[in-house]
């Protein structure tokens, strides 16, 4: 289980304030990059050791979104981006695809579904049923990503053995209005208060790179860490065709990094994921997520795209002379030490009968889940 953000810090680690991070924000070039990447890595080792938490995803049920947040190629208010459209997929596929996932060296799993809220009793039945299989048969520490959950379903996710509940802010509130309409920040807000009244893990964070300013990432930051949060998961926008967003000019690597360095040192605590849009951002640079701070990645397939082979991202960390995290629930993690060329898991999208099949990532141009 993630520590608390409020995790005492060692002698000599403070959190930076947000006027130092809009400065440090912006440095995405030699010598300046350089010293707050070093920085980053120093807080990260001191804090976290040189452990990587990996997390995998299933995309549960996807498409027919009422939202029309303009980065998700899930939106019902965009038909051109023609994503993968299925219902929510039984308990034991869930459970299969977690323990898929937990060999190829998952420490969390997550079950995603699109949609405001998961509304029917059916599904959340379902859920429910799912997680508890998960505590029961696998050592993965189950993760769930429902939207704008209500108490009483987060009661009940929590006694059936949900550890962690996922709800991005995607960005900051001064700049939420251009990416969705739909539901407003403070529903966010109270989805994830809600989630932290309930004594579960709290994981959010956001898309970088959907046009927002350097100092409205540090916003989106300051944010988080009022919150208390102690997962950060950090996207960077991959413009999916058909959404609004399509055109969106992508940031470089250097911006992604510093970024990544900037949120670390404001929260030295929390665990720093870096998520979707890592390999079509970073590329070639990828590895250095950990030395900018990052003690977190995702493994295996996003939600409608796909990511690069598991055994590439145990490679990417070892070579960095990391290890991999286990997870804390007791069980004997079945991950052996190697992890598959290919995902095993989070694969319905690419099925025949699908609406399409996930993309493979390509070259760097710009990232999300």
């Amino acid at each position: 289980m993630c520590e608390t953000a409020e995790t005492q810090l060692p002698p000599g680690i403070t959190p930076i304030g947000a006027d130092e991070a809009r400065t440090l924000i912006r440095h995405t070039s030699g010598p300046a990059l350089e010293a707050l990447l070093d920085r980053a890595e120093a807080v990260r080792r001191a804090v976290h050791g040189d452990e990587v938490a990996l997390c995998g995803i299933t995309n549960a049920k996807s498409g027919r979104c009422p939202e029309n947040c303009g980065f998700c190629s899930q939106s019902a208010h965009f038909p051109e981006a023609d994503a993968p459209v299925y219902p929510l997929v039984p308990a034991e596929e869930i459970v299969a695809q977690a323990k898929a996932a937990e060999r190829a060296g998952a420490r969390e799993f997550s079950i995603v579904t699109s949609g405001t809220r998961v509304a029917k009793e059916g599904e959340l039945a379902t859920i429910e049923e799912a997680v508890r299989k998960l505590r029961a048969e696998t050592a993965v520490e189950p993760c769930a990503s429902l939207g704008l959950v209500r108490e009483p379903e987060l009661v009940r996710l929590k006694a059936a053995g949900l550890m962690h509940y996922h709800h991005n802010l995607e960005t900051a509130r001064s700049f939420f209005e251009k990416v969705c309409t739909t539901h407003t920040y403070d529903e966010q807000l109270e989805t994830i208060r809600a989630a932290k009244r309930q004594g579960l893990q709290l994981c959010s964070g956001g898309i970088l790179g959907m046009g927002e300013t350097p100092e409205q990432r540090v916003e989106l930051a300051e944010t988080i860490r009022e919150l208390g949060i102690d997962c950060v998961p950090m996207n960077f926008l991959n413009p999916r065709p058909g959404t609004p967003m399509e055109h969106v000019q992508a940031i470089t690597a250097e911006e992604c990094l510093a970024a990544i360095a900037v949120f670390r040192l404001m929260m030295p605590a929390a665990h720093i994921f870096v998520m979707g849009g890592r390999e079509v951002n970073l590329g070639a640079r990828q590895h250095l997520i950990f030395r900018a701070g990052a003690n977190g990645t995702m493994v295996g397939n996003y939600l409608t795209s796909a990511g690069r082979g598991p055994g590439e991202t145990v490679e990417m960390v070892e070579g960095q002379g990391l290890s991999l995290r286990p997870p804390d629930t007791g069980r004997a993690w079945s991950f052996d030490g190697t992890a598959p060329s290919d995902a095993e898991w989070n694969r319905r999208a690419a099925e025949p009968g699908g609406k399409r099949a996930l993309p493979v990532v390509g070259a760097p141009r710009g990232g999300c889940a």
